[in-house]
């Protein structure tokens, strides 16, 4: 059986970043991958299938039109046909007036009525065009061929509706014939359609409504080359010549199917269109997986940052109670020395309170760090500003420091100009800022222990700045030592032990001042850390 074991234990030996990485990898980006892969054909797939779907698409649309058009001349029908045939001979003039004045896409009205045997030799016919016309018996050679025509379409089954009550003539020299067959009596009634209807009326007005319904406007049509012609290859409807020529020629249903549709493109071909539509899906999915993995990135950031810095609170807690450990012991040590009585020298004792008071002085350090810290985090810390000498307060630092100073063999150089000008500051955070950064240049310094303080008037702003000649930071480190609780990761700052709040506080403290401070470092030459602090009535 295959053990998991080694498995576990390499895991086990990653770090926390390596984890996130192939858990990502792993839970999301594999399946992302594969989802991509997919899409991907599906679209490529797709973009094969345009051109029919395209076609389809246009064909039903086409399909639309014809119903359109249908509906459109059976109001007509219904409207003016319909009526006649519950009318008597002297009432068809005044109707026939009527009509032409309200309808002006009817060219000519007219009603057939037979009578006697089926050969219609006694048949009687009226029309109205410019005038009204009664012909009984006996028809005139115009009034022949509406007969004739009449009965092609009747022969041909030229019906308009399904209930077969309509006959229509779509093409004819004259123009377009609407029939209306009587079913109770021998004849029928009819009108004749201009030209200018069929063309301006009922076919571009039946393509812009089915246009509204498919896209809410017309404009769907500008980017195609619609040509309508009868089977004369006479052109009824046009909006542009093709440019790759036509990729749909069809011909309508019946009762226009002497009529044929052919379809283009104005400015391109089906095969740039359907290259269009694949790289718009693929811009869009490529858009989603950007989104995706930036998420990705910046959740896999967001879970190390944290980590790190449940991490850095830990080595935090092991290096404070290392930090109070310390100077308790020596305080312990010492005093139980003087108390049992074992120092008989002045000086011995002078040295050992000394110690006592510097170790003291530490320890109350620390634990104002981590108290003004706590009220930081906690959004409690309040300070209170007056107009204040930073050269007293540098004196008054190293004076506390002098002990130290002396005991650890550091060479101190001050260079205070003189008369600087007073800024307004919370004298005790700023003595506790300037504390920390010399408290750092002490730790930090190896075999050259020299120290300078500077201060001068630069501008609007008053310049602090405290050197040491101890290890330097790194370049890659020095815009991160001003966060919490971190610590230069290399061996030489992790032989000394702190808390990684000094550097915070400082920052915390300048930025409350409306200062800033930088840092300049190389290894093993040192540092430089500069303050500017806004001088009173300068900012």
């Amino acid at each position: 059986m295959l053990s998991l074991r080694p498995f576990r234990d390499a895991i086990s030996k990653l770090s926390l970043r390596k984890k996130l990485i192939i858990l990502a990898s792993v839970g999301v980006l594999l399946p992302v991958l594969v989802l991509t892969y997919l899409q991907y054909r599906s679209l490529t797939e797709l973009q094969n299938k345009t051109k029919g779907a395209f076609k389809d698409n246009l064909r039903q649309g086409l399909t639309y039109v014809e119903q359109q058009m249908v509906k459109r001349l059976e109001d007509i029908a219904a409207e003016t046909l319909n009526p006649l045939d519950r009318m008597h001979a002297a009432e068809f003039e005044k109707y026939f007036t009527s009509v032409k004045r309200l309808h002006p896409e009817i060219e000519q009205i007219f009603v057939f009525n037979y009578s006697g045997d089926q050969q219609k030799t006694n048949t009687q016919a009226y029309v109205y065009s410019d005038e009204f016309i009664n012909t009984q018996p006996g028809f005139i050679p115009a009034q022949s061929d509406i007969v004739s025509v009449f009965d092609r379409a009747q022969m041909s089954q030229s019906f308009l509706d399904g209930s077969r009550k309509y006959l229509f003539v779509p093409s004819t020299r004259q123009g377009a014939y609407l029939f209306y067959p009587w079913q109770k009596k021998s004849g029928f009634a009819g009108v004749l359609l201009n030209e200018h209807f069929v063309s301006n009326d009922l076919l571009v007005g039946s393509i812009n409504k089915v246009s509204n319904i498919f896209h809410g406007n017309t404009a769907s049509l500008s980017a195609l080359a619609i040509t309508i012609s009868d089977e004369n290859g006479r052109v009824l409807f046009s909006t542009a010549a093709a440019q790759n020529g036509y990729f749909l020629e069809t011909n309508f249903d019946r009762p226009f199917s002497n009529w044929k549709a052919q379809v283009g493109l104005k400015n391109a071909n089906l095969d740039d269109l359907a290259r269009s539509s694949f790289l718009h899906s693929a811009g869009a999915t490529l858009l989603v997986l950007l989104f995706l993995f930036t998420g990705m990135a910046l959740i896999i950031r967001a879970t190390d940052r944290e980590a790190r810095v449940a991490q850095a609170k830990s080595n935090f807690v092991s290096n404070v109670s290392h930090e109070l450990k310390t100077p308790l012991s020596l305080l312990s040590l010492f005093s139980e020395i003087l108390e049992l009585g074992r120092v008989n020298s002045e000086e011995k004792k002078t040295e050992y309170y000394r110690i006592i008071r510097h170790e003291s002085l530490r320890l109350n350090k620390m634990i104002d760090n981590i108290l003004d810290f706590s009220k930081i985090e906690a959004g409690r810390k309040a300070y209170v500003f007056a107009a204040g000498d930073m050269a007293e307060v540098i004196e008054h630092v190293l004076s506390s420091y002098r002990y130290q100073i002396i005991n650890s063999g550091f060479d101190v150089q001050t260079n205070i100009q003189p008369d600087l000008p007073p800024v307004s500051i919370d004298r005790d955070a700023m003595e506790q800022a300037i504390s920390n950064l010399l408290d750092n240049a002490i730790k930090y310094s190896r075999d050259v222990k020299q120290l300078s303080i500077t201060t001068e008037r630069r501008g609007s702003d008053l310049s602090i700045e405290i050197a040491d000649r101890g290890i330097g930071i790194p370049r890659a480190e020095q815009a991160k030592v001003f966060e919490k609780f971190y610590r230069v990761g290399n061996g030489l700052v992790h032989d000394v032990k702190g808390s990684g709040l000094g550097l915070a506080l400082v920052k915390h403290i300048v930025e409350a001042h409306n200062g800033t401070i930088s840092v300049e470092s190389e290894v093993g030459k040192g540092s430089r850390f500069t303050i500017l602090l806004p001088l009173i009535g300068e900012t």
